[in-house]
């Protein structure tokens, strides 16, 4: 794993500094069979003026042809819920048969079996599975779909037993906050990889009527941030992991200098790509510009263009400036969502931040405490 980890940081590294476009994401519809609260792009599964605006399959493989030549090796296709297309094996086998290494992200729904055997013939490298809580009564409350809870874990069970790798991923809200420890016990249990998120995103790439952000206070995305910690790390790791954060300080900044601006410190528009369901191409799936209109630019063009875009994005001084930016989850798309600007500074991840701090010295103390006796 570590060695696959330094591979693949050397190969981003490369492509950063000679402008490749190494990892893309195909938004593929805005259309899901869920109604969660808490989603950035959503359209119902029949929304007609979605259904009468997506891309043809062969129009996502002409763009998927073109990324290739580029240099695009990495792909991963989601929505929405990329699996309502009827060409989505379609658009999934050109792409594999280009050569790129393909991922999907998938609620899990609608995996049924025909569809995991498919998957099995030609595996993708990973199929990413959002699970939102360990019951359908969470799963009512939250996508408002109680049935798709145990199509779910049958999906996943029926993928772990074809071979085809499963990864995890949990957002937490307060809709399925009390099962938070039940979902990291089934990873567990199961040998999955899992990723937590408690931070959301405010809802600012919604289709359709406007949604309210259903999320946790920032102190409340502090401690489930801590416990995620606590269940992919452990003993030494842990306390390392913390003790890391707490001791990260940035150079110093002198009384009279200008605090710097930062510009976007991420891959995203360096290496990484986004285009999403109506084929706009975009540094992150997160931000709603810079983008360049790819039914007007060919995809050469529109990454350069992209590319230059993203080096007139900077955030704001104080983050630049910040003692404990190495604990914090703010980025550009971060502030941009949460304050209307690049420049905004995210009192959101702020306090979130702040507590989450605040809450690891706590841990530590603790345990040098039951140490002691």
């Amino acid at each position: 794993m570590k060695a696959y980890q330094a591979y693949s940081q050397l190969l981003f590294a490369r492509a950063d500094s000679r402008g490749v476009p190494l990892s893309g994401t195909f938004e593929l519809t805005p259309r899901c069979n869920f109604r969660c609260k808490m989603c950035y792009i959503h359209r119902v599964e029949q929304d007609a003026a979605a259904l009468g605006q997506e891309k043809s399959a062969a129009q996502w493989l002409d763009l998927a042809a073109a990324c290739c030549r580029a240099g695009t090796l990495l792909l991963l296709l989601t929505g929405g819920e990329p699996l309502l297309r009827p060409d989505f094996r379609e658009i999934y086998t050109g792409c594999r048969r280009m050569g790129m290494l393909v991922s999907l992200n998938t609620n899990g729904s609608l995996l049924d079996e025909d569809t995991v055997r498919f998957l099995a013939a030609d595996p993708p490298s990973r199929v990413n599975i959002t699970l939102y809580g360990a019951s359908a009564e969470t799963y009512e409350a939250l996508c408002g779909s109680g049935a798709a809870y145990e199509r779910v874990i049958s999906a996943i069970t029926a993928l772990r037993q074809a071979g085809v790798l499963v990864k995890l991923n949990y957002s937490i809200t307060p809709d399925n906050r009390r099962d938070v420890q039940a979902v990291y016990a089934f990873a567990r249990t199961q040998g999955l990889p899992m990723q937590a998120a408690s931070y959301m995103f405010p809802p600012v790439r919604v289709c359709g009527p406007a949604q309210c952000s259903t999320r946790l206070r920032p102190e409340e995305a502090a401690e489930e941030k801590l416990r995620y910690d606590q269940m992919r790390l452990s003993g030494s790791a842990l306390r390392r992991h913390w003790e890391d954060l707490l001791a990260g300080q940035p150079a110093p900044v002198e009384e009279c200098q200008e605090l710097p601006l930062q510009k976007i410190r991420c891959r995203a528009g360096s290496s990484t790509f986004w285009v999403t369901w109506d084929h706009q191409l975009r540094p992150c799936g997160m931000m709603t510009e810079p983008g360049v209109d790819l039914a007007r630019t060919a995809f050469p063009c529109a990454w350069e263009q992209l590319r230059a875009l993203r080096e007139r994005i900077v955030v704001p001084a104080q983050c630049s400036a910040c003692p404990v930016r190495n604990a914090c989850d703010q980025c550009a798309a971060v502030c941009h969502a949460e304050g209307g600007s690049y420049a905004a500074v995210p009192d959101y991840m702020c306090r979130m931040t702040e507590e989450y701090l605040r809450r690891i010295r706590q841990a530590l103390r603790g345990a040098e405490d039951g140490a002691a006796h």
